[in-house]
């Protein structure tokens, strides 16, 4: 059992937790919900220990786990007691490969090296990732290394599991396969603490809903009376819909523009080894309309980033020609003309101050205020980048494209991270943009956001271009 009274959490002079209370069962799944910034990391990182022991901060109140008064003395005996899963898998990973990670918490704590590999192999049958094990972290796409993360949190007896935003990157699939996964956790009498904006995926596990407003409580809601509420009622409240929305398969053909990107040859080599298929991206043409907001989507692993890689000039692709308006242009002018907010934005955030991150390479200084107003960072511009949430951290790299005065504009994720109010506001300035820059391209796997923002959807399988009539129903 989780037992949190009058708990108050202080850092960098701000007051981010107040006067927090709640009890959470022991075999109980509690979604912590509620906008960016609202303190749902920074409770995630109270009940795992790094706060105070990484992140320095007062912390006063009552804080107990399993009968453990927090903040506690040893670290390191608490840390193998929990299972914990962060927004970024990245940040977790020890090894180079998926084997190894596996291992690497059972071999710190000395099992046998027999009754490891036979843990690697249950747990990879329970976390359906059994093909991902002999594959190097680095050549995993965003889903396939949420998935192995939270494999290895799994690999010790943990009875208690906190995770940030496990949903983040995932497509549908690998949505499926994670709520599979969770639901395994849940039937062995785990508790699970799981900090998220997309909803709709837990209705089935979720016991209570825990809303966070300001670093308070609101209100916390048992699944049934959730359940009960109407869209409207969910709408108001700040979060997500609670119901996956149906892919929409009724957009206009592509190409009907007069003003286009034109790619023929479009083919990039696979570098990594465990496909089969000899091409990450294989596609002969590609017509793509200009003043309006092109989605990409498709499973992980898809090709995606890739073919948006090319576009932007970051990856070569020495035999494709490339038509801007029948005017030919070369990658070199594509790379000249293009921003890109990568994935993983933590390698885009440079500076000591989310102003100057905004404005150093700003061509469009004028639409500044306008930016920070629909973005929600005016109070946010004389933090350091690296101490907002996940997704304020968004916030900060798509504002720097907005301001970049590109010409061509891509987005892999964007609503990574991001809540209801602020996906809204992403999606009202992608279309306002999306008429002052020549092309605008987003990868999501966000069915809400594609729905509200992309005219024009581009679907990929395989490296390949797929039809509506291919799509799975």
């Amino acid at each position: 059992m989780i037992r949190l009274a009058h708990v108050q959490v202080i850092r960098e002079k701000r007051q981010v937790l107040t006067d927090l209370s709640l009890t959470i069962q022991s075999g109980e799944v509690i979604v912590l919900c509620g906008a960016s910034g609202s303190g749902k990391s920074t409770l995630l990182n109270v009940l795992n220990g790094l706060i105070p022991e990484l992140y320095p901060a007062t912390v006063s109140g009552e804080i107990q786990v399993d009968e453990i008064s927090l903040p506690v003395a040893d670290f390191s005996t608490y840390a193998q007691k929990i299972g914990v899963v962060f927004q970024n898998p990245k940040t977790q990973f020890f090894t180079t490969d998926v084997y190894a990670e596996l291992a690497f918490s059972m071999e710190n704590a000395g099992i046998e090296p027999r009754l490891i590999r036979q843990r690697i192999q249950e747990i990879a049958c329970q976390f359906d990732i059994t093909h991902l094990l002999s594959a190097s972290v680095f050549d995993l796409s965003g889903g396939e290394q949420q998935l192995v993360a939270l494999a290895a949190a799994a690999m010790l007896p943990h009875d208690l599991f906190l995770l940030d935003e496990p949903s983040s990157n995932l497509d549908d699939v690998a949505v499926a396969k994670l709520v599979h996964a969770l639901t395994v956790l849940k039937r062995q009498g785990k508790t699970l603490v799981i900090a998220e904006h997309r909803l709709a995926y837990l209705t089935a596990l979720a016991d209570h809903y825990c809303l966070l407003e300001k670093g308070q409580i609101k209100g916390v809601y048992p699944a049934k009376e959730m359940a009960a509420f109407s869209p409207q009622q969910i709408h108001d409240l700040g979060l997500r819909q609670l119901q996956e929305p149906i892919a929409d398969h009724d957009h206009p053909t592509l190409g009907v523009s007069s003003h286009v990107l034109t790619i023929k040859g479009l083919k990039v080599k696979q570098s990594q080894k465990r496909h089969t298929r000899p091409w990450a991206v294989a596609i002969p043409e590609l017509v793509l309309p200009m003043k309006q907001v092109i989605g990409i989507t498709g499973p992980n692993g898809a090709g995606k980033s890739t073919m948006v890689q090319v576009l932007s000039g970051l990856k070569k692709a020495p035999k494709t020609s490339f038509q801007m308006n029948g005017q030919p242009w070369t990658q070199k002018q594509l790379l000249q003309n293009s921003f890109l907010v990568m994935q993983d934005v933590n390698l885009q955030l440079f500076f000591e101050t989310v102003e100057k991150e905004l404005l150093v390479r700003a061509e469009k200084q004028a639409d500044f205020e306008r930016v920070v107003s629909l973005l929600g960072l005016a109070k946010l511009l004389k933090r350091h980048p690296q101490s907002l949430s996940g997704g304020e951290k968004q916030r900060v790299a798509i504002g720097s494209a907005l301001l970049s005065g590109k010409r061509l504009l891509f987005f892999d994720e964007p609503t990574s991270g991001l809540d209801l109010r602020q996906m809204e506001a992403v999606s009202t300035l992608i279309h306002q943009v999306s008429q002052e820059v020549d092309l605008l391209v987003v990868i999501s796997h966000d069915q809400e956001f594609l729905q509200r923002t992309c005219p024009q959807i581009v679907r990929l399988s395989e490296g390949v271009l797929i039809r509506d009539d291919q799509m799975e129903k």
